[in-house]
């Protein structure tokens, strides 16, 4: 009997399921099972991938189920990427099966699907009379259609199978996405060229030819398709020299190349200011030390972070580490990687949901390999597998795109500096109007503070104008988009040769229709929201679930016809410059222009080389974009995100436009800064006209420390959503009551623990799902969490049977 202990497989599943399951493996494909690996494996009644975590020693009396398969030939993740798994699954409250799955490249998953095949009895009745036309039809489908997918629901034929005339069977179906086979040519070994031409020289016809066979020697494996591309005659050539004996055709990988032009060639500065080197003395210090250091980089825009970022990620680089750089936006990724690019050469990895499924699968397995220094994305770039990982920067730190509202709900900023310790590598946090949070835990000591307070080349701050639109409303100029000061700065701005940026955060051409006879706004049938028209498809349009509309329709309150429409988006701004300045080049840029793949590029490379005047859009353009032609921006309506039912909605207007101002002015002219609101006594549209962030933060955390909110307590969401809108208001106060029972019964530690609600969402429907809120507050993190683990079991109990759903987020950014 042999005692000496065995070895299994922890495993995550992908479904919905917490905990983890040991699987032992067969020898045959004990090499390739290793950690990181992804893998089929039996779960209950049917089959489902996996993905291994650890090697452990197994119980000799625990019975345990085999792994079925190892699906890739390589391991997609390194060991020490599974306590970050771990921890995200725990924090964010989600099964790590589920977290993986969703860090690593879509396309991957194996699928599965029932087939059937015939028995020898079932044939039998087939050939016999008198069986149900039903049952007959089913029977010559499956005879027909061997280990094709079931055309109907299986329940349809367990009946059959229970007679024995035919078996079930599942099938699995791989995933699509793997690596892009090419064809090959290359020589066979121990073959010289020199032989090779003296001995056929009688058969070397082409003229073409001994050119063609150095061509394939040189390069040792050349591509068929870039060979018929250099030689007219390569195909030709190719099998002629194979079917000789020389040369040898195979398939190999390539890789599919993300990678465009470069938008901006990004100068390289010959020294760098005071600020910047003091600022990258203190991270190679903490980079040299090896051990975790959290860096909050506060540089005012223009200041010369991305330069900062190069020179900290080039000296990992060259001490054998990699690096990371996370950016918010996609369109960013694409134009810092170009600026990196331009310097690191082509170890760089660029990684972001733009990208198609084979794009992101090659960018993954180059990181895997160690085969890429740097990898520049948005959020998702956070999972990177780097072997030898250093630093992690988060530019633009404060920006509320790091934050997923899709499960698993992680936040990548937060994140970056769980991973960042978990390493015990260096993460540098970069903003110009840092988030309230990140600065907090900067002056409490949390992360080291390095300050960047003036622009390269002591460039001067733009001017920055506040028109009350109030003034103008009370002039008869209410109906005005861009006011007549605005409009003066653009015209000034053309004929000085100058380029524009107009901000307007909502899309579309009016913002609702209403109703002449009742007034009632023209709604979404499946959300609570009015309906946005937009100008070139003619239509009205839904921007939470897609809904549209033709605009001739009867108001749905009254039933009577005659709509009029209020308000601007984007679409309608700029239109308007264009009958203002019908000289201008006028482009707009957001998300409804840029939804093809390349768009947002070739939109940011025309502003680049100047093919563009007036750049409008939306938050997409007040990111870190340097364009130093830029020297008036215009901001049309600051109050929007004022209106946001946020406890952060100073910070995010503060922020943006402090931003967006920030794009003006970067080059050799002073810029100017417009900005239109109907507040201009907010104190974050003051602070921000005085580029005064410590004034800003003073008034903001005084107010959220008053009422208790993060970064003085931790915040969690719970949101129910159901189809019929009274069982799910009653639904929702009743589990308030059950959850505000769990903390009853904890008589120390309950009262640390504040329920809010519920209350109905601020947009109380969408999708067809209507919606309720709960807010817990607590300023133990560890007590939080417990306790949403609490009430989570708690709603597998009691709203399994309801038709509602719970939906828990931890750190929640949209509250509405």
């Amino acid at each position: 009997m042999n005692d000496q202990p065995e070895t299994c497989l922890r495993v995550a599943v992908s479904v919905g399921i917490k905990e983890t399951f040991f699987y032992t493996v067969a020898e045959d494909i004990a090499s390739a099972a290793c950690v990181g690996s992804r893998v089929l494996v039996p779960f209950r009644n049917r089959k489902v991938t996996g993905y291994i975590l650890e090697e452990v020693t197994r119980d000799n009396n625990q019975a345990l189920k085999h792994l079925l398969e190892v699906l890739d030939p390589e391991p997609l993740f390194h060991e020490q990427l599974v306590p970050f798994f771990e921890w995200l699954a725990r924090y964010y409250n989600h099964p790590i099966g589920q977290v993986i799955q969703s860090a690593l490249p879509g396309g991957l998953n194996a699928g599965f699907f029932k087939t059937a095949f015939l028995t020898e009895k079932g044939s039998e009745v087939l050939r016999s009379e008198g069986v149900d036309p039903e049952q007959r039809k089913a029977l010559v489908w499956v005879r027909n259609n061997p280990h094709k997918r079931l055309p109907w629901p299986v329940r349809k034929v367990y009946g059959l199978e229970k007679k024995g005339w035919l078996v079930i069977q599942e099938h699995t179906k791989k995933g699509r996405t793997g690596a892009l086979m090419r064809k090959f040519v290359r020589p066979k070994k121990g073959i010289e060229l020199a032989s090779v031409i003296e001995e056929n020289r009688g058969v070397l016809r082409a003229k073409n030819e001994i050119e063609f066979l150095k061509t394939v020697f040189h390069y040792d494996a050349a591509p068929l398709g870039r060979l018929a591309e250099d030689f007219s005659n390569g195909v030709y050539l190719a099998n002629k020299w194979i079917n000789k004996g020389v040369l040898e055709g195979y398939k190999g990988p390539v890789y599919r190349d993300p990678a465009g032009d470069i938008i901006f060639q990004s100068p390289v500065p010959e020294r760098l200011n005071e600020h910047q080197s003091h600022a990258l003395i203190h991270i190679k210090e903490c980079l040299d030390s090896k051990t975790f250091s959290s860096c909050l980089l506060y540089g005012v825009t223009g200041s010369g972070k991305t330069e900062v970022y190069y020179r900290a990620a080039e000296h990992t680089i060259e001490n054998g580490g990699q690096a990371i750089l996370i950016v918010p936006e996609i369109a960013l990724a694409m134009y810092i990687e170009g600026i990196f690019r331009s310097r690191l050469g082509d170890r760089i990895a660029i990684y972001h949901s733009g990208l198609s499924q084979g794009e992101r699968y090659d960018q993954w397995m180059r990181m895997v390999r160690g085969e890429a220094d740097l990898v520049i994305g948005a959020r998702s770039a956070l999972f990177a597998p780097l072997p030898r990982l250093g630093l992690i920067i988060v530019d633009e730190e404060h920006d509320y795109a790091y934050k997923q509202e899709n499960i698993p709900r992680y936040q990548a900023r937060d994140a970056a500096v769980v991973r960042a310790k978990m390493e015990s590598i260096v993460v540098i946090l970069g903003s110009g109007t840092p988030s309230v949070q990140s600065f907090h835990n900067a002056i409490t000591g949390k992360y080291d503070l390095i300050a960047m307070p003036d622009r390269v080349e002591q460039r001067p701050k733009p001017d920055v104008e506040i028109v009350d639109m109030k003034v103008l409303t009370e002039k008869g100029l209410k109906n005005e988009i861009i006011s007549p000061r605005l409009k003066d700065a653009l015209a000034q701005n053309l004929t000085a040769g100058d380029q524009s940026l107009l901000f307007l955060n909502r899309r579309g051409f009016h913002s609702l229709y209403l109703c002449w006879s009742c007034g009632q706004s023209i709604r979404c049938p499946n959300c609570d929201v009015a309906l946005t028209y937009h100008l070139r498809e003619n239509r009205l349009v839904c921007h939470y679930c897609g809904f549209h509309s033709e605009t001739y329709i009867k108001c749905p309150s009254c039933g009577k016809d005659g709509l009029k429409a209020y308000g601007c988006g984007t679409e309608k701004l700029e239109q308007e410059l264009k009958r203002l300045f019908p000289d201008a080049h006028v482009a707009r840029m957001d998300t409804d222009t840029t939804r093809k793949k390349g768009q947002a590029f070739r939109i940011l490379k025309s502003f680049s080389d100047r093919k563009i005047d007036i750049l409008v859009g939306t938050q997409m353009i007040t990111k870190g974009y340097d364009f130093p032609n830029v020297t008036v921006v215009g901001v049309v309506a600051a109050d929007l995100s004022l209106g946001f039912p946020d406890f952060r909605a100073g910070e995010r207007t503060f922020q943006v436009l402090s931003q967006f101002a920030g794009r003006a002015g970067r080059g050799d002219k002073k810029g100017k800064v417009i900005i239109q609101t109907f507040n201009p006594d907010h104190y974050a549209i003051r602070t921000a006209n005085a580029h005064d962030y410590r004034s800003f933060f003073e008034k903001e955390t005084q107010l959220r420390k008053q009422l208790g909110y993060p970064p003085f307590s931790h915040l969690a969401s719970l949101r129910l959503l159901g189809n019929n809108k009274t069982k799910t208001a009653e639904v929702a106060q009743d589990f308030t009551l059950q959850i505000k029972g769990i903390l009853n019964n904890w008589p120390k530690r309950g009262k640390e623990i504040q329920v809010l609600g519920p209350v109905e969402a601020t947009v109380s429907r969408i999708k067809g799902k209507y919606r309720w809120q709960i807010l817990v507050k607590s300023v133990s993190v560890s007590l939080l969490q417990y306790f949403l683990n609490e009430v989570d079991r708690l709603s597998k109990q009691v709203l399994r049977s309801s038709g509602v759903n719970l939906i828990s987020d931890m750190d929640p950014y949209q509250m509405n």
